[in-house]
């Protein structure tokens, strides 16, 4: 009975219904006999981190790693995820644990990989991304971590062969797609960008995820801002607490300068999270509007969530140094919010 109904939730992943998949496997969980059971959680995670659920996915990425300390499998794409909410000690930490179970699985490398890109240490992450991939060929996130670093070192064409190749052994991960779509418009591909994110969205389907990701795409394009204002609200329709297309909205209302919708939209958002990139964005609107002692606060609560977050810190210091900040410097500020989400991201 467990085996179809887990067959049930991963035809559902094929079809890109991953809130269907997830509540098909919460239902095993539920099971006395499969209550606590690794493989399950380990399944769990990848659904939510697939559904673009990062908090959910930490969460049974930590439970399954509680219960098995020798847990091995999924722990690159768990590397990623704290790399990104700026835990880069437990990053250290689970590369450490990993390395002395051992060294001949792609995941340990992975992670130390993941430590090193958020370190902004690109050379170092490609080396570890290159190791990883020998030992594992088919690792998709080996593909991903040295995909970005190429990216990010301005190796663009060798940066895409390595996201194709990560599409085709995961056809169905959105995250797979984004990094190429990134390459396309990192070289001004925005035909290619637009092609791409078009065809994940008729693939994948109409979810928070893919609407987003063509909202990304036509943000982009001068002439298609307003598609991109209406994928967006789709979206959030869907997911209001989805934070990439949060994100995406706020940048598209801060060109707007409707700085006190950008305020609604980003307050709304954390009123049930709690996220380094909207505080700091919600700082940002807030000192186009003067508000500055409260956006110095969402700037201290953005760098207490991640210490390494370079925006917040410049935010916080500019306002430091100007008491009563000039025009020109909030217009500076302004321009700053439409590229407040994460730049050349893993």
């Amino acid at each position: 009975d467990w085996l179809s109904v887990w067959s049930s939730a991963y035809a559902f992943v094929q079809t890109g219904d991953s809130s269907r998949a997830i509540n098909t496997i919460c239902s095993l969980e539920k099971k006395s006999l499969l209550r606590d059971n690794v493989d399950i959680l380990g399944s769990l995670a990848d659904l939510y981190f697939r559904a673009g659920d990062n908090k959910n996915a930490i969460l049974k990425f930590e439970q399954a790693q509680m219960l098995d300390p020798y847990l091995i499998k999924g722990m690159d794409v768990y590397g990623y995820l704290l790399a990104r909410e700026g835990r880069l000690e437990d990053v250290e930490n689970l590369g450490c644990r990993l390395f002395n179970i051992s060294d001949q699985h792609a995941e340990p490398w992975v992670v130390s990989g993941c430590h090193s890109f958020y370190s902004k240490r690109y050379s170092r992450a490609l080396y570890l991304g290159a190791k990883a991939i020998q030992l594992n060929s088919n690792s998709v996130q080996a593909l991903l971590l040295k995909g970005a670093a190429l990216r990010n070192m301005g190796r663009v064409q060798e940066a895409i062969i390595h996201f194709r190749e990560a599409i085709r052994l995961a056809p169905c991960r959105l995250d797979c797609y984004e990094g190429l779509i990134e390459c396309y418009l990192a070289s001004n591909g925005l035909r290619e960008a637009t092609v791409m994110a078009n065809n994940v969205y008729k693939t994948l389907g109409a979810n928070a995820q893919t609407l987003t990701l063509l909202a990304t795409v036509c943000l982009e394009d001068p002439v298609a801002q307003e598609k991109a204002k209406t994928l967006l609200d789709k979206a959030l329709m869907q997911r209001p607490d989805y934070i990439k297309a949060v994100v995406k909205k706020a940048e598209l209302l801060s060109r707007e300068q409707k700085y006190d919708d950008g305020i609604a939209l980003l307050r709304n958002a954390l009123a049930n999270q709690s996220d380094c990139i909207l505080h700091r964005m919600l700082g940002d609107f807030l000192v186009a509007v003067n508000e500055y002692q409260e956006a110095m606060d969402q700037y201290s609560i953005a760098l207490s969530l991640d210490p390494n977050d370079q925006k917040s810190l410049e935010g916080m210091q500019k306002m430091e140094k100007e008491e009563s900040p000039t025009d020109a410097t909030q217009e500076e500020d302004v321009d700053d919010m439409e590229g407040s989400g994460e730049e050349g991201d893993l």
